[in-house]
């Protein structure tokens, strides 16, 4: 049995100290000294202005776990389950001193068709006072969130043949959706077509969905995990392996929640568009609105956890010389992965479901494919040398709003989710490593100096040489556009793409100032879709060599010297971390960002 037991307690310099909002004459938002602290702020052009919010977190976990192992002839058997209870109390706000976009609409020149995008200046706009979109979310509540969840695994290692060896196992685990101790969680009850949008509690039926649960989301009974691997000696120095296996995604429902409970009635959210009937200003961001519904989230009620499947093939042949010789495959297949949609918009930020503001769909609809082959040589540490080197070549397709880390990046266009398929945002084809260790020929059990007494041992005995090389292809990035007038009037920013012209994307010879060719894309016409493609652009690839000289000076049983020099990026190499992307920033095509140049580190330990 486990107890675990964490709190987090963070805030900026202004909470409860200073009302900055108050003295500015903001109104709508947050007033609580909890919440204390500058507005978000929102540009086109430039970083805007944004500033911590505060959290105060108190979790616990109460774990219960038993195993078992039972051997048998050729059978090595292991089953076993956990059983954990979590609590999470939690008081937080993700936006309660309001973010307000300013995009240069106020101060657009207008055309026949309204303010003629380009025209105007974000900056501009803010000296005047004037936003095009803003929005808050804040709430008094502590939420006191609880989950269960479980787990049960039986596995054996079957030596089926001196020379083969089969594992086999299988894995049920069930975790249940977060439940609030008061039900203070809302969701949005919608029709297929997204028509109508109804908010509805635990336990309420829905017009369009049924029986709501407590924690506003069906439970998913069916995660079964099977695992298979194979372990096949075919020759005297030839070994093949092969798995297979599934692995679900059980963390999803804990951001979830925190959207589902931060909704009205028990939370105030509300995100405005200006207009000429109702100008919005710095001071007045948040009026009287006609919406009956100010709910900006919600989630499929059969939602699902998605799950990876895994497979692989590994052959090993040993060579001359104590070299090692590896070639595999690996194929990794999401399924029920999240995507994130704004169904509440048209082509020109109009809003289609009366009397409703604009919101967030999450479901359980993408998918993913990745395909890698890789190729390693090694030696085995012989006569103090050691090394490894390893290329993979892979590519990743996915159309999900997140995965392995990448940025959330809400869907385009909800009526064609089939455009946002592309290039995963960790898609590197190529990639090579290397590592090496020389262990020097002074000191004990080796060439020189081997007595290992004297102070020519104590001083040139003992030192080993570490060095490791990576060179790879750069991640993709997206052509799109920052502060489109129709983009922010739906609720969003940052969704539409750019359109193509038909020009190469790639430059022969990029340089810091244009590592691709801007002239490939455009911004496109207002109230249309860009037709460029996610991550079509090849960001920068990276070159790093690292090295390391460590000793370790023994001078009794229980006490030793540490010493390590350790230099990282040796040869000075600069390795391109971001580029701009957005086609109507004026730094359009330019590297942004660069990683850390040639750092030098010397570390001396005692341990006694």
């Amino acid at each position: 049995m486990n107890f675990n037991l964490s709190r987090v307690d963070t805030h900026n310099f202004y909470a409860g100290i200073n009302d900055v909002e108050g003295q500015l004459g903001i109104l709508g938002v947050s007033t609580n000294p909890f919440d204390f602290g500058p507005p978000s702020l929102s540009f086109t052009d430039f970083s805007g202005l944004s500033d911590v919010n505060p959290v105060l977190r108190h979790d616990f976990t109460w774990t219960v776990s038993d195993a078992l192992s039972w051997n048998k002839k050729k059978h090595n058997v292991h089953l076993g389950g956990d059983f954990r209870r979590i609590y999470r109390n939690l008081r937080s706000n993700s936006n309660p001193r309001g973010n307000f976009v300013f995009t240069g609409l106020a101060t657009a020149e207008t055309g026949p068709n309204g303010p003629i995008p380009g025209t105007g200046y974000d900056f501009a706009d803010f000296l005047l006072g004037l936003p095009q979109q803003a929005s808050v979310q804040f709430t008094p509540n502590t939420y006191n969130f609880r989950q269960n969840s479980w787990d049960l695994y039986i596995q054996d290692d079957w030596r089926v043949l001196p020379k083969l060896t089969i594992l086999y196992g299988l894995r049920y685990e069930y975790v249940s959706p977060f439940s609030e101790v008061d039900d203070r969680l809302v969701n949005l009850d919608v029709n297929s077509t997204f028509t109508a949008a109804v908010p509805v509690q635990p336990g309420e039926i829905g017009l369009f969905s049924g029986l709501f649960p407590s924690g506003l989301i069906h439970p998913d009974r069916n995660n079964f995990a099977p695992r298979i691997g194979l372990a096949w000696k075919a020759f005297p120095k030839t070994l093949v392996r092969t798995g297979y296996g599934i692995t679900y995604n059980t963390g999803a429902y804990a951001s979830i929640v925190q959207q589902l409970a931060f909704q009205p009635p028990f939370s105030f959210t509300e995100t405005n568009v200006t207009s000429v009937a109702a100008p919005l200003t710095l001071q007045n961001g948040f009026p009287q609105q006609a919406a009956t519904v100010t709910n900006n989230y919600g989630v499929d009620p059969n939602y699902r956890l998605g799950y990876v499947q895994t497979w692989n093939l590994n052959i090993q042949q040993e060579l001359k010389g104590g070299m090692v010789l590896n070639v595999g495959y690996t194929g990794t297949k999401g399924t029920r992965l999240d995507i994130l949609r704004a169904p509440n918009r048209g082509p020109d930020g109009t809003l289609l479901i009366p009397g409703v503001q604009a919101f967030l769909w999450q479901s359980s609809d993408a998918s993913s494919i990745l395909h890698s082959g890789s190729v390693s040589v090694s030696k085995r540490q012989r006569r103090g040398v050691a090394f490894r080197a390893t290329y993979t070549y892979s590519k990743s397709i996915d159309d999900a709003s997140t995965i392995g880390g990448g940025a959330v990046v809400v869907a385009q266009n909800d009526q064609d989710l089939a455009a946002e398929r592309g290039l995963s945002s960790f898609d590197q084809r190529h990639r090579l490593t290397s590592n090496f260790v020389y262990e020097l020929p002074f000191g004990q059990n080796r060439r020189w100096l081997s007595n290992g007494n004297g102070w020519g041992a104590r001083i040139l005995g003992d030192w080993s040489w570490n060095a490791t090389f990576t060179a790879a292809s750069g991640f993709p990035f997206t052509a799109r556009v920052l502060g489109s007038f129709t983009d922010v009037s739906s609720g969003v920013n940052g969704t539409l793409r750019a359109d193509i012209t038909g020009q190469p994307v790639s430059l022969p010879n990029p340089t810091i100032a244009e590592f691709f060719n801007t002239a490939a894309f455009v911004v496109p016409p207002p109230g249309a879709f860009g037709d460029a493609g996610r991550n079509t652009i090849e960001g920068p690839g990276s070159l790093t060599l690292n090295m390391s000289l460590s000793k370790t000076i023994t001078f009794k049983e229980t006490q030793r010297l540490e010493l390590r020099v350790q230099a990282n990026n040796v040869l000075n190499h600069p390795n391109f971390a971001a580029i701009d992307t957005v086609v109507n920033s004026p730094t359009f095509g330019r590297v942004t960002g660069a990683g850390t140049m040639r750092q030098l580190t010397m570390v001396g330990r005692y341990r006694f």
